[in-house]
């Protein structure tokens, strides 16, 4: 096969230039990268002539940096944009041209699809991540039935390329990494020849079986003084006392407020439990058992559900963005609020009805994506906000248990 590289014509997205700024960018992201992920991938020379499809799993907030790095040419990434980036992340969004997705779309937009069959048209590759967001624990998320239907309206060769390790050197709830195995691996390429002889279920089983990577089987141990650190952005339903919002987290355990239950997290992604009997041995398992506990309390919670301090709420929609509003985040069964202080004017509430809301999920760490028929919102917290459980009650409240 031709190890001839993509050479992305001048058009509207695609540049010439950017293969020199995607040079700059892969030799700094490798220093990184290697320095300070411990992440290994080799380098990847295209199989293919022109412009193909690069589908990839996703188990870390840094998916799209890793596997640009592992491509020799520039590889255009579908990617969610924050409201707020810090400088680095910035300049890399400057140097790497990514294709903008709306935090809050479960599926590509009609906009991103655009850009994909632009980015195609002008001899460019894209990296799609067709998981959806990174696990909080390790089991995958399914791969969307929207990839097969791109992939045969694209008609291009689709390179199939995979993370290992990335949820336990990097979980999703963590602010620090672990010292432990962390690779990337080309799996296969299929030609539009290859994928054109199955059915549309035959090849989303294909992509499944191979971009749906989970490594906790495997017993691969992640080392860190601050293994737990930050857990309660996921797990946030004690299961001793059964009380929600009354974890927290320090070094390498994970406790109740209320109780006095202690847990280890242990260097294989384990909990031993100190002073409790639970089932419960895994991150997954511990959300599974907040999704039942969920169902069972669904009827019998107060007025306000939830309650979190040092929230701040920002229209993505708004060019320049308002203000943002800071105070406090309220969940009820009908509404999302913000209670804040407004100068002269005193406390003042807004907020959202749910039966108005199209999506509430999370993103990134600490952060809720919220849209509805007006436009779409980026609600942060700080510390170990937890979004997730806003999330979980939003589909609980709408009949949709999601994991």
């Amino acid at each position: 096969m031709s190890k001839q590289a993509p050479t992305p014509q001048n058009g509207t997205h695609c540049q010439g230039k950017h293969r020199f700024t995607f040079g700059i960018y892969r030799l700094a992201g490798k220093l990184y990268a290697r320095a300070y992920l411990g992440f290994r991938s080799k380098q990847i020379h295209t199989e293919v002539q022109g412009p193909h499809l690069i589908l990839c799993n996703s188990q870390t907030l840094q998916d799209a940096l890793l596997v640009r790095l592992a491509f020799d040419y520039p590889v255009y990434c579908v990617q969610t944009r924050a409201q707020r980036r810090n400088p680095i992340a910035f300049v890399a969004d400057l140097l790497t041209a990514p294709i903008w997705q709306k935090p809050s779309m479960n599926v590509w937009s009609a906009s991103a699809v655009q850009s994909i069959k632009q980015v195609i048209g002008e001899g460019g590759s894209v990296c799609l991540f067709p998981c959806g967001d990174p696990a909080y624990g390790h089991t995958p998320g399914a791969v969307s039935k929207q990839t097969v239907s791109l992939i045969r309206t694209l008609g291009v060769p689709v390179v199939l390329y995979t993370l290992h390790g990335g949820a336990g050197a990097l979980p999703r709830w963590s602010d620090g990494r672990r010292k432990g195995p962390f690779i990337g691996r080309h799996e296969r390429t299929l030609t539009p020849e290859d994928y054109a002889e199955m059915s549309d279920a035959e090849l989303h089983a294909l992509i499944s079986r191979t971009l749906c990577v989970n490594d906790k089987p495997l017993g691969l141990t992640y080392k860190s003084n601050h293994r737990a650190e930050r857990l309660e952005r996921v797990l946030y339903v004690c299961p001793r006392c059964r009380e929600h919002s009354v974890l927290y987290s320090s070094g390498n355990h994970i406790s109740c407020r209320g109780c006095g239950m202690t847990a280890n997290y242990t260097e294989t992604g384990d909990f031993v439990f100190l002073n409790c009997e639970t089932p419960i041995s895994t991150v997954d398992a511990w959300m599974d058992y907040q999704v039942s506990w969920l169902q069972n309390h669904l009827d019998g919670f107060d007025a306000e559900i939830y309650t979190d301090n040092g929230i701040t709420i920002l229209s993505v929609d708004k060019k320049p963005a308002d203000e943002p509003l800071f105070g406090t985040l309220i969940m009820t069964r009908e509404k999302l609020l913000l209670r804040f202080e407004d100068g002269e004017r005193g406390t003042r509430t807004v907020g959202f009805a749910l039966d108005s809301v199209a999506t509430l999920r999370p993103c990134g760490k600490a952060k809720l994506a919220l849209s509805n028929a007006h436009g779409t919102w980026e609600i942060a917290g700080s510390g170990g906000f937890c979004a997730y459980k806003y999330a979980q009650l939003f589909s609980a409240l709408r009949g949709q248990f999601k994991k």
